[in-house]
Order: C-alpha cells, then structure tokens, then sequence
C-alpha cells in the first residue's frame, strides 16, 4: 500500500467516525507519518512498526509527541489515522493488489461522484489543499515535524495528488481493501483501551 492509498484508508476512517473538516488535516498527516521514517538515515522502518498483533493503538499512543497531544481532538485524530496506516500494512504487507491494467495507481478520473456514482470516490483537490494547510502539531518519537513535513509533499508529488484536477473513482480491488484495512483499524481499536481513548471524542 503506498502513501497516496494510506490517505484512502484515513478518509474511510474519518468518515465512518463522523470526524468533521476541522480534523482533516491532522488526520491526513497521520495517515503518512509512520513512513517518515525513510526521511532520515538509521531510522529503519521497526521503529514505528509495531509487531504483528501488538497492540497498535497503545504502541501510538507512547510515541506520540508532544506531552499532552491526546488531550486535544486533533492530537487524538492524527494518532488514530496512524493506528490506521499500521494495521493496512500488517493486513497488506507482502500481498499483491492486483489493480486492473488501466488504473495502475487505483484511481480514475471522473467527472463527479454523487450518490448514483457505483464507487468509492477521492476527492484529490480537497486532499491537496488539506495537507497544504496543516500544520505539523504531533509526531510519533523517533520522528521530527520536519521529517513529517517532507514526507507530505513527496506525497503531494504523487498521481493523482501531483495533477489534483478533480474527483477520482477508486477502482477495485483497491476500494474494498480500502474499506476493509479501515474497519480491521476502527475494530481493533474498539477492542483497546488505548484505541477507545482515540475514538472516542475527538
């Protein structure tokens, strides 16, 4: 799963929870930030991947940074998107999606998508001036804001986000792994304590 996909599984989250455009952002930049690692040398990936069957959202929630980010909504959205992020690459890690031939990336340009639209739309335009805006206010350790940062546009550099024309159909099989790398988070942050104290007032 690439960065741009990890974005498809926050926006899955955010809005089977209901979470408003003021978290947007910070929801967003949680979905890219357990790769940030790649940013700076003798940061290898183990160091914000959990173990398979660890508990992800309690491993989050000890890294995130600054003290008191899980005091505020936006703190709270940023590391539930993360919690996100981990479990789609535990689920995904090693298995091929096999997207058709015509939609490499997973994703179609369409003119709009409304309630007759037969797919799991991306609104590419909306992501891009999101990430633009928000600013870098949690982190996980090892991390840096600045790593962060430059990992949001190395994002921002990539189809469809490097042309953000317009609304983007999600092809299959990519929508529904997708939508089930999202529900397997939300599940399993139901299931902890830490995860419950993610999602459940942001």
């Amino acid at each position: 799963m690439n960065l741009v996909h990890h974005l498809l599984v926050a926006e899955r989250m955010r809005e089977r929870l209901g979470w408003g455009a003021e978290l947007h952002g910070q929801v967003l930049l949680g979905a890219l930030a357990p790769d940030a690692h790649s940013l700076r040398p003798g940061i290898g990936r183990a160091a914000l991947h959990p173990e398979p069957g660890e508990d992800h959202a309690e491993f989050v929630v000890q890294a995130i940074t600054p003290a008191g980010s899980l005091g505020d909504a936006g703190g709270r959205a940023f590391a539930a998107s993360c919690v996100g992020h981990l479990v789609a690459d535990e689920l995904l890690r090693g298995r091929a999606c096999h997207l058709p031939p015509h939609a490499p990336s997973g994703f179609a340009e369409v003119p709009s998508c409304t309630t007759d639209t037969p797919a799991v739309c991306f609104d590419a335009e909306a992501i891009v001036r999101c990430l633009m805006r928000a600013p870098v206010l949690h982190w996980l350790q090892p991390l840096t804001p600045e790593m962060i940062d430059a990992k949001r546009w190395e994002t921002l550099g990539r189809y469809p986000l490097k042309d953000a024309t317009g609304v983007y159909a999600v092809v299959e099989p990519l929508a529904t792994v997708a939508q089930y790398a999202a529900d397997q988070a939300l599940a399993r942050m139901y299931d902890s304590e830490a995860g419950r104290l993610l999602i459940g007032e942001p």
